[in-house]
């Protein structure tokens, strides 16, 4: 069996990497029981989380086939994804029953061009034994034990998240829906706009389609039960590159 660690900033990335994989035969682990014991130290041990009850545990999510196993982490933030990497590997680097085949990032861009913002993830993750400064460009994997990469959402090259990519697949899958979405948004008085960062807006349709898909359903589990990643939306250029970037990383 090979490993794979990858961190992404949240819940919804978990979601799209999951798809990809599950779209390429890996199934999601949801017993305990039928995960892997090379990643049995970095399940939590203790409830609440440092006390605290309202704080949401961090457990990776499990995907597997049948000679490799991911898990797929959310760091709840790009502020914590070095700090979430950096604990998880003291726990499983070296293991003895097993070694890590693979380790990745995946970022949004936001405001910013893709490549500066891996190089800007570059240095906060510094240049531990991973080596991930060798990295030149997003997408680009790099040959050492374990291989490494970072992925820039939409596609590796714009400004822009992962709910841009959403919304290209939308207008191939939810053409009516997104048209009714965007003359929504669109028409939303500017009171209400005032505190919406520079890439919320995104957020809001890719909001407003899952809930038309199903009243009160989360973002995350839309993408998860919906046809967002599909096989209509395979070959649009954020599916493409997500979908190799997993691929050539994992060699799956």
């Amino acid at each position: 069996m090979e490993y794979a660690y990858l961190v992404v900033e949240g819940p919804h990335d978990v979601e799209v990497v999951g798809k990809v994989l599950k779209s390429n035969g890996f199934k999601r682990v949801q017993q305990l029981s039928k995960l892997d014991d090379y990643w049995l130290d970095i399940i939590p041990k203790n409830f609440p989380p440092e006390g605290d009850l309202l704080k949401r545990v961090s457990i990776p999510v499990f995907f597997q086939s049948n000679n490799f196993s991911v898990a797929v982490h959310s760091a709840g933030g790009i502020t914590k994804i070095a700090k979430v990497l950096r604990l998880t590997l003291l726990n499983i680097l070296k293991k003895e029953n097993g070694f890590l085949s693979a380790v990745g990032v995946l970022i949004d861009a936001d405001d910013e061009e893709a490549k500066i913002s891996c190089q800007n993830i570059i240095q906060t993750l510094g240049d531990d034994d991973l080596a991930f400064s060798n990295i030149g460009s997003p997408g680009e994997i790099i040959e050492n034990i374990p291989r490494i990469g970072i992925h820039v959402f939409p596609n590796n090259r714009d400004k822009g998240t992962l709910e841009d990519a959403l919304i290209q697949c939308a207008e191939v899958v939810y053409p009516e829906i997104l048209k009714g979405a965007l003359n929504y948004v669109n028409n939303i008085d500017d009171q209400y706009r005032h505190n919406w960062g520079v890439t919320d807006e995104a957020k809001v349709i890719v909001g407003c389609i899952a809930n038309i898909l199903k009243p009160g359903k989360a973002n995350q589990v839309s993408i998860q039960d919906n046809d967002w990643i599909s096989s209509s939306t395979l070959d649009l250029r954020p599916v493409k590159e997500i979908t190799d970037f997993l691929k050539n990383l994992l060699r799956y």
